[in-house]
């Protein structure tokens, strides 16, 4: 990863050099989509998140006092955006409902096709990443910072304008919740558990949660730990970070740089 000294390039961007724009954007989006993904479910709604948050990055730059290295934040400031944001569908999602659904995909055949690795890896980040969503939002994002991004208790509060003690106990009870769900329904967090991805594809099918030929998540990026041995003993974290490192969307660069070439760039000064 390129070394980047992000006070001579914010400079450059208060002054309007529209290349140092160009690359701070492409320095951060990946960070910022990714985040938004797991916090929303929905890549479509990510998206229009993601340049929400980048054009509210680039209207505040003027408030980055260095007291935290840019990247958190940015952080901040997207997570900020995302827990003040409307509340979507998917959100209404519980564990009992999450429950209910994984009940009745058992009970379909199972899926034989040529791509039916690539349609397990859909089915498992589709579904773990929708217990994220059966967690309150406050708790949501600390599970996102602490346990994702491992942030420590310190960074994690910066970032969420809370005090450290918050939290560790947002953490906690975020931990608490989704271990509680994989423990009773998880065959990958417990080999003992009889649920098992590859079961689940008709039923996500017929249900339209996905399909075959558009996939929500798993062909939308490099992934970054899916290998046999993790999935022998399997944890919380270890689950979520097999998720693919999104690649954001070629459009979310292409609409700001268009919103940027028609507008007046002393918004990137103003203190608001």
């Amino acid at each position: 990863m390129e070394n980047i000294n992000y006070i001579e390039l914010i400079a450059n961007c208060l002054n309007g050099d529209k290349m140092a724009i160009e690359k701070l954007i492409k320095s951060i989006q990946r960070n910022v989509y990714n985040l938004s993904v797991r916090y929303l479910w929905n890549p479509m709604d990510a998206e229009d998140a993601t340049q929400e948050i980048l054009l509210k990055i680039l209207t505040n730059l003027s408030k980055f006092k260095g007291e935290s290295s840019f990247n958190t934040w940015v952080y901040r400031v997207a997570t900020n955006y995302l827990i003040n944001m409307k509340r979507t569908e998917i959100e209404n999602l519980t564990f009992d409902e999450g429950e209910y659904h994984l009940k009745l995909g058992a009970t379909y055949p199972a899926y034989e096709k040529a791509d039916a690795d690539l349609l397990e890896e859909e089915v498992k980040i589709a579904c773990s990443t929708s217990m994220l969503i059966c967690v309150s939002r406050p708790l949501r994002l600390a599970y996102l910072i602490g346990e994702i991004l491992e942030f420590d208790s310190n960074e994690g509060a910066y970032i969420l304008e809370t005090e450290p003690a918050t939290f560790r106990k947002r953490l906690s009870l975020a931990r608490q919740q989704i271990r509680a769900f994989m423990a009773k329904q998880c065959g990958i967090y417990d080999p003992k558990n009889p649920c098992r991805c590859k079961q689940h594809i008709n039923y996500c099918i017929e249900v339209d949660w996905f399909k075959p030929n558009s996939l929500k998540f798993a062909d939308k990026g490099e992934v970054a730990q899916v290998k046999k041995e993790i999935e022998t003993i399997m944890d919380d974290t270890a689950i979520f970070q097999s998720h693919p490192n999104y690649s954001t969307p070629e459009s979310i660069l292409d609409n700001i740089k268009s919103l940027l070439n028609n507008a007046n760039f002393t918004l990137l000064t103003r203190d608001n």
